[in-house]
């Protein structure tokens, strides 16, 4: 019967059958003496997992949310909806209600200035 308990130790002789090796590390980039480039030409970077929103309305509606369909200027966010009377006045074209903004943090007293000794060590 053979015994293994001690096939995964570090120095074991048996380790190479059961515990497969480390691959060596790729070797650096040989470069050209005259180029400061890399002699192999680099992998392409790995396309992104996601696609931004309008890629995704632009492929499945066919309609390019980035651009104005009247003047073909670039277009940017103007009003964030996210409650239902918000949404209905967008879609009436209302102004919505500007949200109360948070009120501004306490100003500092404007008493006696601190003093450090920087000579003390």
């Amino acid at each position: 019967m053979l015994r293994y308990h001690g096939v995964l130790a570090g120095h074991a002789k048996a380790r190479a059958d059961v515990v497969p090796g480390r691959e060596p590390p790729p070797p650096p980039p040989q470069l050209d003496l005259f180029e400061l480039s890399p002699a192999r030409p680099l992998e392409p970077a790995p396309r992104p997992s996601r696609h931004p929103w309008p890629w995704l309305l632009s492929r499945v509606f066919a309609v390019d949310i980035m651009t104005c369909p009247r003047c073909q200027a670039p277009m940017r966010l103007g009003t964030i909806a996210t409650e239902p009377d918000d949404i209905a006045r967008v879609l009436r074209g209302q102004p919505t209600k500007p949200r109360p903004r948070a009120p501004p943090p306490p100003r500092r007293s404007s008493g006696p200035q601190l003093e450090l000794d920087l000579d003390a060590a």
